[in-house]
């Protein structure tokens, strides 16, 4: 690694790191102070790993660069996690964001197992308004799974990392035929090599949401080719807790693009069905 970052450490004059909160195969994120604001902000440090098997390093500061541009066009939405900031520090990006205290899904499902049915559905209407916002900008995601799923402390649900999301503007970073995620969170199109789109997205929803309220992910297998070829061939194991989720979920969970419902047609199924007429009054009989 090209520069290894303390606690202590003052990122751009103005950003002092005080401890990890998380790491993964992007970044390592901090908390830190804002020496200017007053404030307690996260910030995410790319990691730019070293040796021949690495990924390109003008690769992953491209993608970094990406992230932050994706989510301050978003920066607005009730769901997304707000970035406030991007830096430069030795060449390597920093991307500064609110501080978000809470759980991540991903935390909340190993600690807790399955949520209950209307936990579950709050936690879908957040995401596909997330999602809405962002493929109205022409922003896919590409990585949507619980881990990045964030449950905060006053009630919100959030959608954080567009560290590998993709611009349709953007060119010259996915075709290097790697293919790059979660692969039990995929959707079978890029699990078969292929770049994918806004119903990806969709699909990796119905992961999540499966996972959600199942307590199982249903295409996690004991080794990552595993997983790939469970995403691109494997039947869903029908959803045994899902109430009235369950259409909602299979219908995210359909093998080809075209069969997924669109956000629109997602929140619709999302939306509990209308109670019944009241029965009409009872009138007397007549007098004989």
């Amino acid at each position: 690694m090209a520069h290894e970052a303390r606690p202590g450490q003052l990122v751009n004059h103005r950003y002092r790191l005080d401890r990890t909160l998380g790491a993964g195969g992007m970044g390592r994120v901090w908390k830190a102070y804002d020496v200017q604001l007053d404030t307690h902000v996260a910030v995410k440090e790319l990691l730019l790993p070293s040796g021949p098997s690495a990924p390109d390093p003008a690769d992953r500061l491209e993608r970094a660069i990406r992230e932050a541009r994706s989510a301050a066009r978003l920066r607005d939405h009730p769901n997304v996690v707000t970035v406030h900031d991007v830096t430069l520090v030795g060449g390597v990006p920093w991307i500064v964001m609110e501080l978000v205290r809470g759980s991540t899904l991903q935390e909340r499902l190993r600690e807790s197992g399955p949520l209950p049915v209307e936990e579950v559905a709050r936690v879908a209407a957040a995401l596909l308004k997330a999602l809405g916002a962002a493929h109205a900008q022409g922003i896919v995601h590409r990585d949507v799974k619980p881990a990045n799923v964030m449950l905060t402390e006053d009630d919100r649900i959030l959608l954080a990392d567009f560290g590998i999301a993709l611009n349709e503007a953007d060119d010259g970073l996915t075709g290097t035929g790697v293919v790059i995620g979660s692969m039990p969170y995929l959707s079978p199109e890029r699990a078969r090599g292929e770049k994918g789109g806004a119903p990806g997205d969709l699909f990796s929803l119905g992961t999540t949401l499966y996972e959600a309220v199942e307590g199982v992910s249903p295409f996690k297998r004991e080794t990552k080719v595993g997983s790939q070829y469970a995403v691109a061939h494997d039947p869903v194991p029908p959803p045994r807790r899902a109430g009235r989720l369950r259409p909602l979920i299979e219908g995210l969970l359909e093998k080809e693009p075209d069969a997924r419902p669109t956000v629109a047609g997602a929140l619709e199924l999302l939306a509990p069905a209308a109670p019944p007429p009241p029965p009409p009054p009872a009138f007397p009989p007549p007098p004989a």
